[in-house]
């Protein structure tokens, strides 16, 4: 397979990976929507899930793969693929753990960062506290995120490398 038909193989599947994302998040908007309808629940929901949606972007979304993938391609390139592979695995323990600090932070100091974020809540009885609660249940979705994140930038690599043992990982 050519170089350019790699390329455009790898350039289709994150974009159809990018729809289906979008498509989902859509689907959850209005299951929420349907569930919930307007109202103290809703406002707590969209509330807590803004809180580690924002820390998706900053960890999981963008400067992650574009720092990973050329660094592991140009390891792979001049070390081999034994040393590719020890970056690869160091890369993905020390973000298994910065991720999992980040995450218990996040869960432990939840009515602190709510209380921040949105002071207006404590005015309506049991809204911050509902809030509280469903951030403390989302946080953990922040840690997964970034693993995956990592997994697909590996993917990308996959994607588009000449190199026979990594060419179908995706």
């Amino acid at each position: 397979m050519s170089e350019k038909r790699n390329i455009a193989r790898a350039a289709g599947v994150l974009g159809s990976a990018t729809i289906l994302s979008r498509i989902m998040g859509m689907v959850r908007d209005m299951v929420v929507s349907r569930l919930f309808g307007a109202g103290l629940a809703t406002d707590a929901f969209f509330a807590a899930f803004q809180i580690p949606n924002m820390l998706r972007r900053f960890f999981a979304e963008g400067a992650l793969t574009a720092a990973f993938v050329p660094t592991f391609s140009a390891t792979l390139s001049r070390h081999g693929e034994e040393k590719a592979r020890e970056l690869a695995n160091a890369c993905f323990t020390l973000l298994t753990i910065v991720m999992a600090a980040v995450t218990l932070a996040g869960i432990i100091f939840s009515p602190v960062i709510v209380g921040l974020m949105f002071p207006g809540f404590k005015v309506e009885p049991g809204k911050l506290e509902l809030t509280i609660l469903l951030n403390r249940l989302m946080f953990p979705y922040i840690f997964f995120i970034s693993l995956v994140a990592l997994c697909m930038a590996f993917s990308i690599h996959c994607a588009t490398s000449l190199r026979r043992p990594y060419r179908r990982y995706f």
